[in-house]
């Protein structure tokens, strides 16, 4: 999903020292090493119930309609309302069942079945299959203009018809034994459709409480079956969430209530912390965890860096380059670019947590990293080479453009700053436009941003996450916002979104992302690590590599 390019959660369990190894070679520019620190026990003996948990979050929510969420600051509230047929066991990759007492999937890999638990809404009304075949039906909607329909469709048996207008309902989708089993069948096998499940856009919903409100009321007003209710909010200001005493899931939440507090100071977010006003600092800091500028400050600090949770992220940091509009419609002006920027400068700006990036996949994704790039697809820092090629591009004098970047987080107008000293280097004049974060993502998922300053952290755990949601040019503009359109690449992802996992897929990939390095689509510079602060009396916190923070599984002790 996209998050700001300081990066957010998401990071598969690997050391730091491995992953610096990984990297050796890997760049022509040196990797610099995240320190690993020491990670607070925050596990206590016996889960306490009750409390209140204030927190401070980067920026309003921009949504919380689950067929709407699709970015890290939304994900914190939605996560929190609703629930899936499957989700992701504790901090694993591991799938476990969800709203779904169990599932079978037929030996051809079309036909999955869901058997489902008995759960409710807040409002009382009964979680049956057409809760979930109406959510499809939403994510397919060009009505509520959802980001994820592109994992459905054309995936699900009749979701092109139902999408195209051309059919009153999802033939693939049935309800059976009176609402208890949901069945769907696939046009083809896919390796990764149980991962999509688990995401929020499928999410269970009450077929009548949306037919009875508009499309924006549910987007403010949600009703959802999860552990927290929102009981009142101050539009852009503050939420509070409630506890559901009626939960399917037995023994959680153990808060009593969640209050965010919309804050963008940094300062504020640190002595707020400081002063043991606010539990933690982690995804509701737009995924961000500790602001860098306090970053020293925590790991030095004898007290605070007790507090320091650290974990790898499978995520990264990248500057997208518009492939239709602009100088950069010209791969030699994109391949420019690339040789002038210095990504060790910008490692210095996220102060060190991360490593340099050189491809989309990052190293901490369990398949299709690739260790060594071809020339073709492999860039260092070379000013002279970059002005060279912006000579052959036709820019001999360099161009002006445009840098858009967020709000979010200090780390976002950094980057965009060096990045522009960088282009002027060659002679290349950049401005920098600066937006909140609900408007620069619109404005991004328009697809007419030429230079941009964004981050991807994965949905599911598997390479066709970064890849086909990115470049494939069915995925234009909203995922695909560099417009980015190749036969070839197309041909390769479609097919590995069929292919059982293996060597051969992995290849696959790899020769995917090959062709997409060589036309500088991106200029992928940081493979971030995730930093959180968490109060030594907040216990069970824990960090999942697909998922938000686990604010179910949260209790608090005295203090």
């Amino acid at each position: 999903m996209k998050i700001t390019q300081s990066m957010r959660l998401f990071g598969v369990v690997a050391s730091i020292t491995a992953l610096s190894a990984a990297l050796a070679g890997c760049s022509a520019q040196a990797a610099s090493t995240p320190i690993k620190h020491r990670t607070a026990a925050q596990q206590g003996d016996k889960p306490v119930y009750g409390g209140t948990l204030q927190l401070d979050v980067a920026g309003a929510f921009p949504h919380l309609d689950p067929a709407k969420a699709y970015d890290t600051t939304s994900y914190e509230a939605v996560l929190q309302m609703y629930d899936q047929l499957v989700t992701y066991k504790g901090a694993t990759n591991h799938l476990i069942p969800d709203l779904a007492s169990n599932y079978t999937v037929s030996k051809n890999g079309l036909v999955y079945t869901f058997n489902l638990k008995k759960a409710k809404f807040w409002n009382g009304t009964p979680v049956t299959a057409n809760s979930f075949i109406t959510e499809f039906e939403r994510v397919l909607s060009s009505k509520v203009s959802s980001l994820g329909s592109g994992f459905i469709n054309p995936l699900v048996v009749g979701s092109a018809q139902y999408a195209a207008g051309h059919a009153k309902t999802i033939s693939g989708i049935k309800s059976l034994n009176g609402g208890k089993t949901l069945q769907i069948t696939l046009t083809q096998p896919s390796p990764t459709f149980l991962y999509v499940m688990a995401m929020p856009f499928f999410s269970a919903v009450d077929p009548a409480y949306i037919a009875s409100h508009s499309i924006s009321y549910v987007d403010y007003h949600p009703m959802g079956t999860g552990a927290f209710e929102l009981a009142s909010y101050v539009p852009n200001q503050q939420w509070t969430f409630t506890k559901n005493p009626h939960y399917f899931k037995p023994g959680v939440p153990y808060l009593n209530k969640i209050v965010f507090t919309n804050n963008s100071s940094p300062e504020a977010v640190r002595l707020h912390f400081q002063q043991g006003l606010t539990g933690l600092i982690g995804y509701n800091q737009g995924g961000n965890g500790i602001p860098s500028q306090d970053y020293l400050m925590f790991t030095t600090s004898p007290t605070l860096k007790k507090d320091i949770f650290t974990q790898v992220m499978v995520a990264t940091n990248y500057i997208g380059l518009n492939t239709k509009y602009g100088p950069t419609a010209k791969v030699g002006v994109r391949r420019a670019l690339e040789y002038a920027v210095n990504k060790q400068e910008l490692l210095r700006i996220l102060d060190g947590r991360a490593v340099i990036a050189n491809q989309p996949i990052p190293v901490s994704m369990p398949s299709a990293y690739e260790k060594k790039l071809p020339a073709n697809a492999t860039y260092s820092f070379n000013p002279t080479l970059a002005k060279k090629l912006l000579a052959q591009a036709g820019y001999p004098h360099g161009f002006s453009t445009t840098i858009y970047t967020d709000n979010s987080a200090p780390d976002d107008l950094r980057v965009a700053q060096a990045v522009q000293q960088m282009f002027a280097n060659v002679g290349v004049k950049a401005t920098v436009d600066q937006k909140t974060w609900g408007t620069f993502l619109q404005n991004n998922e328009a697809g007419k941003q030429n230079i941009f300053t964004l981050a991807w952290v994965e949905d599911f755990p598997d390479p066709s996450d970064f890849l086909n949601t990115l470049f494939n040019s069915n995925q234009i503009p909203t995922n695909n916002s560099t417009d980015f359109s190749n036969k070839q690449v197309d041909a390769l992802l479609n097919k590995g979104a069929t292919m059982p996992n293996g060597p051969a897929r992995d290849a696959l990939y790899k020769k995917a992302q090959n062709i997409i390095m060589s036309q500088a689509v991106w200029i992928p510079y940081a493979y971030p690590t995730f930093t959180a602060a968490v109060q030594p009396w907040v216990k069970g916190y824990y960090v999942n590599p697909n998922l938000v923070d686990p604010l179910q599984a949260i209790w608090i002790t005295k203090h």
